[in-house]
């Protein structure tokens, strides 16, 4: 989720077994209500994984990673346009649509997060 809009009720996000599998390990290591904290005791910030990822010699980049993964849902699987935008916590349809709609395709996202 990009930003902070104020959402009611609260983004649900379905997680892979893989992501909570680094859940799981990223446990022990948590510091002050963060799972990832930065050395100072905040949140890391978001330039951190890019240089992690700098250091350890690796090509890839975080940044695009929301591009990237709207063009596979739409390329390379048959999610539904809501389902593929609520991977990405967008908001689509206007307001009466919306307000009808009581779902948030939590278990058609969990099935692409596991994809």
């Amino acid at each position: 989720m990009k930003g902070r809009k104020g959402r009611t009720p609260a983004y649900r996000v379905p997680l892979s077994s893989e992501a909570q599998r680094v859940i799981d390990l990223a446990r022990p290591h948590a510091r002050n209500g963060f799972l990832f904290p930065n050395t100072r005791g905040g949140v890391i910030s978001d330039m951190t994984l890019s240089r992690h990822m700098e250091r350890r010699g690796l090509e890839a980049r975080p940044h695009g990673f929301r591009a990237s993964l709207r063009t596979w849902l739409a390329e390379a699987t048959d999610a539904p346009h809501e389902v593929a935008e609520g991977m990405l916590a967008h908001v689509v349809d206007g307001s009466v649509v919306r307000a009808c709609r009581r779902t948030d395709y939590l278990e058609q996202r969990a099935k692409m997060a596991e994809r």
